[in-house]
C-alpha cells in the first residue's frame, strides 16, 4: 500500500477534532473578529510650558533696591513668575493664591517678604490687574481668586506685583516669600 499523506492527515484530523484541539496545516479556517479601540479625554490641566519644570514658574524679582521712597511695580513673564497653564474639558478654571509663607490671616494690608538672617519684613502685594486694584488671593484671605476661561490652549497668566514704599530702608540682604497656586477645574 502506498501512502501519499492522505491517511495520516485524515487520522490526525479525526483525533484532534475529537478532543477539540486545533489542527495545523492547510485545513484550518481563518477567523476574523473586530474589537474596539477608544480614548476618553477627561477634564484636566497641565501646569508649565512643557519646556521647563512645571512645579516652578520662576521667581518674581523686584531687583536690587537702594530706596523704598516710592512703590516698586513689576509684571511677571514666562519663567519669571507668570502661571503657565493648559486645560481642556472644562469651561473655566479658578486660580487661587495663598497668603504666602510669611503672612498669616488677611492679606489686604500686604504679604511679607522675610529676611531670614534678621527677621525683618518688606510688604508687597500680588494683583490680578494692571491697575493693581484686585488683590489676588483665595477668596478667604482678603484677596479674590481669579476665574479664567479654559480654551485648550497654552495660556500665560500674568501677575502684577507691588513692593510697598517704606520711610526707612531695612537691613541689606535677601528678602523672600513663597506663594502656592491652587488650580480648581
Amino acid at each position: 500500500m502506498i501512502y501519499n499523506g492522505f491517511y495520516p492527515t485524515l487520522i490526525q484530523l479525526l483525533v484532534f477534532s475529537l478532543f477539540g484541539l486545533p489542527v495545523s496545516g492547510s485545513y484550518g479556517d481563518t477567523l476574523n473578529s473586530p474589537f474596539a479601540v477608544k480614548a476618553t479625554i477627561l477634564p484636566g490641566c497641565i501646569l508649565g510650558s512643557g519646556t521647563a519644570d512645571s512645579s516652578s514658574f520662576g521667581s518674581l524679582n523686584f531687583g536690587n533696591i537702594s530706596s523704598l521712597s516710592t512703590v516698586i511695580n513689576i509684571v511677571s513673564s514666562q519663567n519669571a513668575g507668570s502661571i503657565i497653564i493648559q486645560c481642556s474639558g472644562t469651561p473655566s478654571i479658578t486660580l487661587a493664591l495663598n497668603s504666602g509663607a510669611n503672612t498669616t490671616g488677611n492679606i489686604s494690608a500686604g504679604r511679607r517678604l522675610l529676611n531670614s538672617a534678621t527677621g525683618e519684613y518688606l510688604l508687597y502685594q500680588i494683583f490680578q490687574d494692571s491697575a493693581r486694584s484686585v488683590i489676588w488671593g483665595n477668596g478667604s484671605n482678603g484677596g479674590t481668586a481669579q476665574v479664567i476661561s479654559a480654551n485648550s490652549t497654552l495660556q500665560q497668566i500674568i501677575l502684577y506685583a507691588q513692593l510697598f514704599a517704606s520711610s526707612t530702608l531695612p537691613t541689606a540682604g535677601n528678602y523672600t516669600d513663597t506663594l502656592l497656586v491652587t488650580v480648581t477645574y
